[in-house]
């Protein structure tokens, strides 16, 4: 069973592996919305709609109110009748406010996609880099429906961009660089016994991989053969920052170092979110 589980983790980096090498660029599937959430999105965006139409005409009223307050023969009914339709059209205009702003916070978005959101979001920082070096970026291994990490969002970016501040340096050019995502339970994983993975646990592991020197693979081989070296290098000490982050949230770092190829992976286990997150949409713009 331990041979079976090796092989296929085995297989998993080999094809992802062949991809870096040039292999074909699979596109990401788009995750579907359900019926009712895909209603109450478009009633929020009828319903925002029509009050921002509805603020408009306010606000066209009361200029008229204001230009015509001094049309009135009698000044003092003038004053009344501008200051009774300027209260009137404010009182409309907050409960407008506060009526979205009620369907806004009774109508929580539910948190998806975040990983692949973050990981796009970071690269991108870096695709000038990657452009000048002639880089290709393979970024559509991303499954389907991928479910949500249980680290903070803040958290996941620091990783995603420690890494790649390693990363991107040790790529040659016209080099490769991709990422993949899969959903797993910790019996898939090889030796689960010996690593702090719960063993009835489920995780996301984000797959970094990309091409590098040579030598730089020698280089990284040395490190992780003797991680308690008193010398820390730059690149070592990214790497042991980014690990200690992932420990703290009961996660695993494994870094997979094929200097003949020569290319680096980088696998990230983190536990998934067990409960359901939503966010809300701003009541303050």
């Amino acid at each position: 069973m331990e041979k079976d589980r090796s092989l296929e983790q085995e297989n998993v980096e080999n094809s992802f592996i062949s991809l870096l090498k040039g292999g074909a660029n699979t596109p990401e599937s788009k995750k579907e919305r359900t019926a009712d959430e895909q209603n109450i999105s478009s009633l929020l965006t009828l319903f925002a709609e029509l009050s921002h139409g509805i603020k408009g005409s306010l606000e066209k009223m009361k200029s008229l109110v204001h230009l015509s307050r001094e049309k009135f023969t009698d000044q003092e009914y003038g004053e009344f009748f501008y200051r009774t339709i300027s209260n009137d059209i404010a009182k409309t205009d907050a409960l407008l406010s506060c009526f979205t702003n009620y369907l806004k916070i009774n109508s929580p978005i539910p948190k998806e996609n975040t990983v692949h959101l973050i990981l796009e979001e970071v690269s991108k920082k870096y695709e000038k880099t990657l452009e000048e070096k002639k880089v290709t970026k393979f970024r559509k291994q991303y499954e389907e429906n991928l479910p949500q990490a249980s680290l903070h969002d803040e958290q996941l970016r620091f990783i995603i961009n420690s890494i790649l501040q390693y990363a991107i340096p040790s790529i040659p050019p016209q080099g490769s660089i991709g990422f993949m995502t899969r959903s797993l339970e910790a019996q898939e994983v090889q030796n689960v016994g010996k690593s702090p993975l719960q063993k009835d646990g489920k995780y996301i592991e984000i797959l970094i991989g990309f091409t590098c020197y040579k030598n730089g693979g020698e280089q990284l081989g040395a490190i992780l053969e003797n991680p308690a070296s008193p010398q820390i290098e730059r690149d070592d000490f990214i790497l042991r920052l980014v690990e200690e982050i992932i420990k703290v949230n009961r996660g695993t770092m494994r870094i997979r170092v094929d200097s003949e190829k020569p290319v680096t992976l980088i696998s990230l286990m983190l536990p998934i979110e067990r409960r359901r997150r939503v966010q809300y949409q701003s009541t303050t713009a």
